[in-house]
């Protein structure tokens, strides 16, 4: 069995955003999600309800996606991606569904499933880690921002708070303060979206 050295693929301690993506055959799912790393072990949490969640119970698999493309992020949070979005590969007579605009992805075995009546935690193993382009990036503060929002617009479309739109909205102006196009386009897209009547 090969070793897998998740940093090599941008995956590190603690808790790393990714896109996830699953594959039940027919429809690639894809959704943000933070992978948990510690010390030895890699866990993620899926909430009832996704497709995430339902996908990982049917074939206890999960991809996660490496992506620095903030609309890429936007729209995963509240949208399906469109099917020329992913790859369809095959690793151990398994269809995964990759992103195309990945810059990295590991496919993980998820393992010792608990459900809780919110969630499922799982331990994940990875089986196969795939780099398609290296690109040094230093930090940005608004695209940091985004996946703040990000995962404000995924609590705001669970539970309807306001405080996550406020959180948001507050955001905002530092996403187009210190952000570049992309950042605050996809900042404009997930507010028309979250705000549509």
């Amino acid at each position: 069995m090969t070793t897998i050295d998740l940093d090599d693929f941008g995956i590190g301690e603690g808790i790393s955003e990714t896109v996830v993506t699953t594959y039940n055959g027919w429809n690639p799912n894809a959704a943000p999600i933070g992978i948990m790393r510690k010390n030895d072990k890699v866990y993620v949490r899926l909430f009832r309800g996704s497709n995430t969640y339902r996908n990982v119970l049917e074939n206890q698999l999960l991809v996660a996606n490496v992506v620095y493309d903030p609309i890429l992020i936007v729209k995963s949070t509240l949208h399906h991606l469109d099917n020329s979005d992913f790859n369809i590969v095959s690793y151990d007579k398994h269809g995964l569904a990759v992103l195309k605009g990945a810059l990295s992805w590991v496919a993980f075995e998820c393992i010792n499933i608990k459900k809780t009546s919110e969630a499922l935690v799982a331990e994940i193993i990875p089986l196969h880690a795939h780099v398609n382009q290296c690109r040094i990036k230093a930090p940005n503060r608004g695209f940091n921002l985004i996946i703040e929002s990000a995962i404000h617009a995924t609590r705001y479309k669970l539970t309807n708070d306001e405080k996550y739109l406020k959180l948001i909205r507050a955001y905002r102006n530092t996403i187009v303060k210190c952000g570049a196009e992309p950042e605050r386009e996809a900042i404009d897209l997930l507010m028309e979206q979250l705000t549509k009547k």
